[in-house]
């Protein structure tokens, strides 16, 4: 197999982050479906240049891939300028840069379609966008303000020794937060739940960290890396398998390796067969998730999980 990618030098968090979402089978077979639609849109480069890294993933010609890899990267930082320079950048970054893009797509690909006889449909919004409601309400006067918003990944707290199951928990419970209210009033608390929920839920977990001498560390606590787990929203609780992981390895926030881990391209989640591979740029070894869960624990950065059978409706 020579699902790999090259890195010339400091590009390991974009080749880890591809890997993930090439992992993404329903993704990548939308933006294959849509070939011919974005073909005939220009804005729609940056989409076209990962179809390209789709076809030619399994090459042996690591040229070709470095070619469609870089190429990937000039069309991003277009609009995404800090990736356009050398040096080591963040994997969470760089994947919400991507996603980001694709989704500011959908006028000009709907207006294409549409001289076309067709529609379109954003993969992103189809596979990964969900609903967040935020509840502020002041400590004071007890007034309440609401807002409603979209993300494609959800940020969590790492909770030492915890799991993500944990961390989602906490991610509902009442946050304090300062904020000046018209009756006076200093504080108040944040409540946040759930609205909808996606396909693809990617997590990313906050290991980086100012310290109050505006340091940045990195935190490398054991948590419990769930491979299954329910997630409640307002629609309705659902169930999710992990397919793919995004570890940094090393201790330092400045420094060290990004790699990722992926389920099988052979296998699907349904299968119950417990196939994944470990990439680590070029190189590409066969594993097990068992085996992901176990020693990502305290390297773990963005977990992808799919979404399996929807349990009940409130």
């Amino acid at each position: 197999m020579f699902l790999g990618f090259p890195n010339p030098g400091l590009i390991c968090y974009m080749n880890a982050s591809l890997q993930s979402l090439l992992t993404l089978t329903e993704f990548v077979e939308d933006i294959r479906s849509q070939e011919d639609v974005l073909a005939l849109c220009p804005e729609a480069q940056l989409i076209r240049c990962f179809l390209n890294i789709v076809k030619c993933r399994s090459s042996a010609d690591s040229r070709l891939k470095l070619e469609a890899v870089m190429k990937f990267k000039r069309v991003l930082s277009l609009q995404a300028v800090e990736f356009g320079c050398g040096g080591m950048k963040d994997a969470h970054e760089f994947l919400t840069a991507v996603l980001d893009q694709i989704r500011n797509l959908v006028l000009p690909l709907s207006k294409t379609a549409a001289c076309m006889g067709r529609s379109y449909s954003c993969p992103v919004q189809r596979h990964l966008l969900f609903k967040m409601q935020n509840t502020r309400i002041c400590k004071g006067c007890g007034v309440r303000s609401i807002r409603e918003e979209e993300f494609t990944t959800l940020s969590l707290d790492v909770i030492p020794g915890g799991s993500v199951q944990d961390m989602i928990h906490m991610q509902h419970m009442e946050r304090e937060l300062e904020f000046r209210c018209q009756c006076g009033g200093n504080s108040s608390g944040l409540e946040s739940r759930l609205l909808t929920l996606p396909k693809y839920l990617i997590l990313h977990l906050k290991r980086f960290k100012f310290t109050k001498n505006r340091v940045m560390i990195k935190l490398v606590d054991p948590i419990v890396l769930s491979r299954e787990m329910l997630v409640t929203a307002h629609q309705g609780d659902q169930s999710y398998g992990l397919i793919s992981v995004i570890s940094h390895v090393g201790s330092s926030a400045r420094k060290g390796h990004y790699v990722s881990d992926g389920l099988h391209p052979d296998c699907r989640m349904e299968d119950g067969a417990d196939r994944w591979l470990h990439f680590n740029d070029i190189y590409v070894l066969e594993t097990s998730g068992e085996m992901v869960s176990k020693w990502n624990s305290e390297e773990s950065y963005v977990l992808i999980y799919q979404r399996r059978v929807r349990l009940h409706s409130l």
